[in-house]
């Protein structure tokens, strides 16, 4: 068995029962390793049909268009393996950017360039913003193209077709704008000016870092006072980024706010509205917050979230540990969130000493 090239494209080359085949994969070398793979494990397990056997083209089963197959097989996979807020995020993509565009195309119609051709046409595009109009933007487009990868990465791999045409789609480069890092009187501030049955809430953020569907769905007995700790549990309907499960040390100043909270009597969850059901939406809250606390541009829930990550590590937290406790895959994501404060760097850079 063997891959080679031949007017830029690449080609398997095997033997099967002494008849020698060669076919032609694509313009990438990693899809023609690949196809090879496939051909040598259907033949281990006795299930390789030879191509001279197989069905004419005309005769052979088309594969499922992009609405049949995101319908009936990739958003009930993403809703079981991804986050509930990656899951609608998905949804949402397909809905209003792939599939009005590519949805009545069966999965081996769509090729590598009809999918540059999208980026590069909505990288370009705009959209409206009160009266104004604004270009879209990288990190937008880039979460069109990751969704792009799976969905054509999982219809490879469950053999709907040869290879994802997706796959050697680039990433188009994003200018990082991080939130402003607030400085800790601002967050004393703000917490300050949140209402009352609010306050513990911004607490949780800030000294525990939990993302917002991790804080909305916080249940009571996720809370161990007596250890200490706080549990992130990926569950049926709340489930982490991850899909994983965490434990968080908690601070003293935690603690004591989660001990004076107020309990709902009916409700299982921490933070919860007058009904006893999660919170959806706090947007309102925390910029009037920010306006008594005097912060003009605003807070965002997440933006707390940099502020728990950055000053852990700015305060001796190794970034391993920082990982573990924000629930990251890769140490590169938890880095990303590390904003030093000019108090950090100008402190930092007078203990440099070489005497």
């Amino acid at each position: 068995m063997a891959i080679f090239t031949r007017n830029g494209e690449y080609w398997i080359d095997y033997y099967y029962h002494g008849h020698r085949y060669r076919h032609r994969v694509s313009g990438r070398k990693k899809d023609a390793e690949e196809a090879l793979s496939r051909v040598r494990v259907s033949i281990a397990s006795g299930e390789f049909t030879p191509p001279d056997e197989r069905k004419a083209p005309e005769e052979a089963e088309k594969p499922p268009t992009l609405k049949e197959y995101t319908t009936n097989d990739y958003l009930p996979w993403s809703e079981t393996h991804h986050s509930e807020s990656h899951h609608k995020l998905q949804e949402s993509i397909l809905r209003t950017q792939l599939l009005p565009r590519f949805g009545k195309h069966h999965l081996d119609e769509i090729s590598q360039k009809m999918l540059e051709d999208f980026v590069t046409a909505r990288s370009r595009s705009t959209y409206a913003r009160g009266k104004q109009k604004r270009p879209v933007k990288a990190t937008t487009v880039n979460r069109d193209i990751a969704c792009m990868k799976i969905l054509f990465r999982k219809a490879a791999e469950w053999g709907l077709i040869e290879y994802a045409p997706a796959r050697p789609v680039k990433m188009l480069k994003e200018t990082p704008n991080p939130p402003r890092l607030l400085t800790p009187k601002e967050v004393s501030a703000l917490i300050e000016a949140m209402p009352d049955h609010q306050k513990a809430m911004i607490i949780c953020v800030v000294y525990a870092g939990l993302r917002r569907g991790e804080l909305f769905h916080l249940r009571w007995r996720d809370v161990d006072l007596k250890q200490m700790e706080i549990n992130v549990v990926s569950r049926d309907g709340s489930r982490t980024k991850s899909g994983k499960s965490r434990r968080i040390p908690l601070s003293p100043v935690l603690a004591e706010a989660l001990r004076r909270h107020p309990r709902h009597i009916t409700s299982q969850y921490v933070f919860c509205n007058p009904e006893g059901k999660p919170y959806d939406n706090i947007t309102k809250s925390l910029k009037a917050a920010a306006q008594r606390a005097g912060i003009e541009d605003g807070v965002k829930l997440h933006q707390l979230r940099h502020c728990f990550l950055s000053y852990s590590q700015m305060q001796g937290v190794d970034p391993r540990t920082a990982q573990k406790w924000a629930g990251h895959s890769s140490l590169a994501t938890t880095l990303k969130y590390l904003h030093v404060s000019p108090d950090h760097e100008k402190a930092a850079i007078g203990r440099l000493n070489y005497g």
